[in-house]
């Protein structure tokens, strides 16, 4: 399957190298020596600030971005990936340099495929890191989670993400 997804990718790359002798048009700004203009950056998604968050954060607070741009301080729910939400969550140490949230996971397992999966759940923990300055307020900015999979038994340690606002 790699190799056919490899030669179709070559196939594709040497599409673009036929033997035409055209050249292809030079846009203005090359033709005068002018530097050419880079596309626009995308538009951030704005926050969604939980209850009481920016009021937090405005008092020195330290607070957390999960993946679908909600921002909490110390939050009960945490959307770590596209397949994970922890909820019920009880942190040791937050506002230090390294939090400890004990709670629940639910898991998408998608098998055979996300549309058909089924949702599995557990408890996990997560441990928030790294809190860096953005705009005056503090992030928390790294994330490591475990759980144990309940039909295996199995400790996993899945990739999870934070978000940081745009600096």
């Amino acid at each position: 399957m790699r190799r056919l997804a490899c030669l179709i990718a070559a196939c594709a790359a040497l599409a673009g190298c036929g033997g035409s002798d055209e050249r292809p048009a030079r846009s203005p700004a090359a033709a005068s020596g002018a530097p050419a203009k880079l596309p626009p950056q995308a538009t951030p998604q704005p926050l969604n600030y939980v209850a009481g968050a920016k009021a937090a954060l405005a008092g020195g607070a330290i607070a957390v971005v999960d993946v679908t741009n909600r921002v909490g301080v110390a939050p009960r729910t945490l959307d770590v990936n596209r397949e994970q939400r922890l909820s019920a969550l009880r942190w040791t140490g937050w506002g230090s340099p390294r939090t400890i949230g004990r709670g629940d996971v639910r898991t998408l397992v998608c098998d055979p495929n996300c549309a058909r999966g089924t949702l599995e759940e557990s408890t996990a923990t997560i441990v928030l890191s790294a809190p860096r300055t953005c705009g005056g307020e503090r992030y928390y900015t790294r994330a490591s989670m475990t759980f144990e999979e309940q039909k295996t038994g199995k400790t996993r340690a899945p990739a999870t993400y934070l978000r940081m606002p745009p600096c």
